[in-house]
Parts: C-alpha cells; structure tokens; sequence
C-alpha cells in the first residue's frame, strides 16, 4: 500500500496525483508554448491560485535565472532551460512528493546547487523526493534514505549510515558489483 499525505493510491488516485510531481531526465515539454504558458498550464491542472502562481513563478523563475526567458517558446530553450522549466512546472503546486529521473542533468553548477537547496526544503517540510542518478557522491551528500537497485532488483537500502557504513557510497556499490 502506498500513501500519499495520508491517502491511499488505491482508493483515491487522483488525490494522491494531486499531491506529486514527475520530472523525467529529458523533460518533453509542450515546445510550441512559451514559458510562461506552459507553467499556467500546469498551474491550472493543479488549481493554483492565481496569487499563488504568481508568487511562485517570481520565486523559482527568479531562484533558476529563467524569468527573463519565460516569454519565448520553449522550442528556443537549450536542455538546461527546459529542465529548470520542468523544475518550476514541478514545484508550482507545493507537492508531498517529487518523482525525479537524472534531475542534474542540463544544468549549470549554480542551478544543480540551487535545485539541491529546493530539495532538501521539501524534505525538511515533511515531503519526500525520490530521485535517480548514477554520480553516487550526489546521493550520498543529499539523502537520507538510499536504495541500490540493479536490473530492476532492490539489492540493497535503508539508511544512508546503514548502507555504506564508514565506506563511501562508491565503495560499497563496486564491492556489490564485484559479488554480483
């Protein structure tokens, strides 16, 4: 059974789609939008307030340095831009829960750091993030719960300190892979 602030997916799908948000690792946006459009779109599928929308596509647009672009087409956006825009689409609606493949992937050291603060926000809200990446120092500074998953099998999770130990996340991967 998965639970969703307190709902359940089964009973109430659609509540709990309310409360998430899915960024892929190559976010394919509706490119014949502009920015701007496109984050109303996505504010109004989750009933943002007009107030509420406002602010926060000030506050990330801002944050992400992607404001003074939000009035161009989204098929003018580099990778990196189109991956902030998927950012802000993600966080307009004040998710419990963020869904993320590869989040890093485009962005600029600034953003990436950026988006790690943003993260760890939600967390220390009461949210949760799951994410996917392959740069193991990544998962190892941001989370706090990890799984190791190969071929599709969990191989290994739970805390950070209960997976790896005094090793390094890299460490105990190489020796799994080794066992393997």
């Amino acid at each position: 059974e998965i639970t969703i602030g307190g709902r359940s997916i089964r009973q109430d799908p659609i509540g709990c789609k309310a409360q998430m948000a899915y960024i892929p690792d190559n976010p394919d946006l509706y490119e014949f939008m502009t920015g701007i459009k496109y984050l109303n779109f996505i504010a109004d599928i989750y009933n943002v307030s007009s107030q509420d929308r406002t602010e926060r596509i000030k506050k990330y647009g801002d944050l992400l340095e992607l404001t003074d672009d939000l009035a161009q087409p989204i098929s003018a956006y580099s990778h990196g831009m189109k991956q902030k825009l998927a950012i802000i689409s993600a966080w307009i609606h004040n998710p419990k829960l963020i869904i993320m493949d590869e989040p890093f992937v485009g962005l600029d050291p600034k953003s990436s750091h950026i988006l790690k603060e943003m993260m760890r926000d939600v967390c220390d809200k009461g949210g949760a993030i799951f994410f996917s990446t392959h740069v193991l120092e990544v998962a190892e500074k941001l989370c706090d719960k990890i799984a190791i998953i190969k071929n599709g099998q969990l191989i290994k999770s739970g805390t950070m300190e209960e997976v790896k130990g005094d090793e390094s996340l890299e460490a105990v991967f190489l020796e799994m892979e080794a066992e393997q």
